[in-house]
């Protein structure tokens, strides 16, 4: 049976750490004791988290490695695909004793069986590897998968094996960049339209691999006075192969590259960066990183001689054999401003005995995995407003007081949330008169209207069960299959009923009505975030105590709560209900603890039904309604209580508690 008792709570405070911890996030400022204590409901219960789930918070690893015949002096052994020049005598020699494979070419081996031991104890980490030169090209997974990143099996050893025999000529940083940035972008975006709850705990790895100077480097203007070179590494770059820049007739063309224009100048490449890391904010996403390395082996270039002089670059001014040198102070450059843009690591290794021990493995490829905690617990009543000196009447809950949602005043139905059916809620159009919305029992130009060429194919479901028909989702831009789509603790639809931007975080405190109090504190407290009352808040806002109660051995949390100072108001008979049903909506949001703050959560509800007919009529006798677990459901399944009266604890109207 449904318990209408009284459970014990030993703290107060939403906890996010410890047993006994508090937050003050989950607490409203205490009233004075009240005397009428009869129209006052206290909520009450346990609701618990989810165990904590790795593959959940998906790990996307994408490894940009060059490829360009330098890496046979770089990183020996090698071979090109059309090019004996890594076969040559003086190339060969620098080879050390018994290496069979280059050090990146182990190091990317031992990466990828570190995640595929990650995955095998439930993580996820995935990988894309983007081999590049002159252009980028045979990537993994391969672009006949359709593919974007894939967990690393055992075939990808065979593949990375095959890295040391594909060796071409350019170094086109700029392709390689911009191959790194689509690719993350378009996976951001397919998981957004997918699985947008996955965005903020998921991480995007970006490690590039070089060991040379972008090539060749085209200038649009070849009239400069002044060109960059070593010691002036910012400026603009002159061209670094005449021939290619400016002729329509070369071979081993960049593919999309327009002849006489920039490639590879440094503000064309620190934008590609730039842009990769403004994805996070973009998108919400958890985080995003861009690692550097730069493998250059001094040893092999002076045992190779003069024909490695030229090998990472020609430089103006500079003498011959100091090109190498040269070309790794200008890598070196570049490479640590991306790290620095990319909030990365930057890694030098310099000689073959530091090559030999490369290792990618210490980079953090962490995941956000960790318990789910309590993120929202908050109460919504779907029959009273805020008022002047108390709760007014809100017979549907739709936010339109019923002194003004009814046939004379608004012509609207005081029982029916929509009164027209155009699936925006009269409360919805009331705040949005000046838009152009008009709450009133005949169907109006912007509502929703399937049959009209203004509104076809519209749809009037709330998908998500965040109190707003995907119509009117649509209108708002909020997403369809999220209860909160800015990530602030607070359901679109409440937010959207006071005519709030539910895209506008409210938990940075924003006071919309100036009154001292944060939108968010009065929305939990059941005030007016538009209309300054703070002397209502302070009498009747709704009062939260929340504590850790059990610790389970999966990882999941369970809380106590007890929300107390509900005022109970008397609805009016309407067919088929008596008077007095005042219906409340417990929304509990958890996410990981990793990321509770921007994190759209993981949202449920309950329901409660409370009967409140005076002088006679109270239901229940006590003070107190209990919750349990169980009563917690997916919103979309709860989306309109009065459709399913039985899945709220409480007598409902029908007249019989669901046991």
């Amino acid at each position: 049976m449904r318990r209408f008792v009284r459970t014990s709570l030993l703290a107060a405070g939403l906890l996010a750490s410890g047993l006994w911890s508090c937050s003050d996030a989950m607490l409203e400022s205490r009233v004075d004791a009240l005397s009428n204590l009869d129209d006052r409901l206290t909520l009450e219960g346990r609701v618990c988290t989810r165990p904590p789930s790795p593959s959940g918070f998906p790990v996307k690893v994408v490894v940009v490695i060059d490829e360009s015949g330098s890496m046979c002096v770089s990183d020996p052994p090698g071979a090109q695909l059309d090019n004996g020049f890594c076969q040559r005598r003086e190339i060969l020699d620098i080879i050390p004793e018994g290496v069979t494979e280059p050090a990146r070419v182990r190091a990317l081996k031992r990466l990828v069986q570190q995640f595929r031991e990650v995955n095998a104890q439930g993580g996820n980490v995935q990988v894309s590897v983007a081999p590049f030169e002159t252009n980028v090209r045979n990537v993994w997974p391969p672009t006949t998968t359709g593919d974007r990143f894939a967990r690393p099996d055992n075939n990808i050893d065979s593949y990375i094996e095959g890295l040391q025999s594909q060796l071409g000529k350019g170094t086109d940083y700029q392709g390689a960049l911009s191959y790194a940035y689509s690719l993350i972008s378009s996976d951001i975006n397919a998981v957004a339209q997918s699985n947008p709850e996955l965005l903020p705990r998921t991480r995007y790895v970006v490690v590039f691999l070089t060991d040379g100077t972008p090539y060749p480097r085209c200038s649009a203007t070849d009239n400069l006075s002044v060109y960059a070179d070593p010691d002036n590494p910012d400026l603009t770059w002159a061209d670094s192969l005449s021939d290619f820049c400016n002729l329509t007739n070369t071979t081993d063309q960049i593919d999309g590259f327009e002849v006489g224009t920039d490639r590879n100048q440094n503000y064309q490449l620190f934008s590609y960066v730039r842009r990769l890391m403004e994805l996070k904010d973009q998108y919400n996403v958890g985080d995003l990183r861009m690692h550097t390395v730069l493998l250059f082996n001094q040893e092999a270039v002076r045992a190779c001689g003069p024909i490695c002089q030229d090998i990472y670059g020609v430089y103006p001014g500079v003498e011959p054999a100091r090109y190498p040198e040269a070309a790794k102070k200008i890598a070196a450059w570049l490479l640590r401003r991306f790290a620095d843009i990319g909030n990365g690591v930057y890694q030098e290794f310099n000689d073959t005995g530091e090559i030999s021990n490369l290792g990618l493995g210490a980079l953090d490829y962490s995941s956000f995995a960790s318990r789910n905690v309590m993120k929202t617990l908050m109460v919504e009543s779907l029959s009273s407003a805020p008022g002047d000196t108390g709760r007014v009447l809100d017979s549907d809950g739709d936010g339109v007081p019923d002194s003004i949602d009814n046939s004379f005043t608004l012509k609207t139905n005081t029982f029916v949330a929509d009164s027209d059916g155009d699936c925006l809620d009269d409360g919805f159009e009331y705040r949005r008169e000046d838009q152009g919305f008009r709450a009133a029992n005949d169907l109006d130009a912007r509502g929703c209207n399937p049959a009209s060429p203004l509104t076809p194919n519209c749809v009037c479901r709330d998908t998500d069960g965040d109190g707003l028909s995907q119509f009117a989702e649509d209108y708002l831009r909020t997403r369809t299959g999220i209860v909160d789509s800015d990530g602030d603790g607070v359901p679109d639809g409440l937010e959207a009923r006071w005519g709030l931007n539910p895209l506008e975080n409210s938990v940075s405190g924003l006071d919309t009505d100036g009154d001292g109090i944060p939108d968010a504190q009065e929305l939990r407290a059941g005030s007016d975030p538009t209309r300054r009352d703070k002397a209502f808040h302070e009498r009747f806002g709704y009062q939260y105590e929340t504590r850790i109660a059990e610790v389970r051995p999966d990882g999941s949390l369970c809380y106590d709560f007890t929300v107390s100072n509900l005022q109970l108001v008397t609805p009016p008979d309407r067919a088929g209900v008596k008077q007095g049903y005042n219906l409340f909506k417990v929304w509990f949001a958890e996410a990981p603890e990793s990321g509770v703050s921007t994190d759209y959560g993981v949202w449920r509800t309950a329901c409660a039904w409370a009967q409140y007919a005076p002088p006679s009529v109270r239901v229940p006798v006590g003070p107190e309604l209990a919750f349990e677990d169980a009563d917690f459901r997916r919103p979309d399944t709860l989306s309109n209580p009065w459709n399913n009266q039985n899945d709220c604890v409480g007598i409902p109207p029908s007249g019989s508690a669901n046991p």
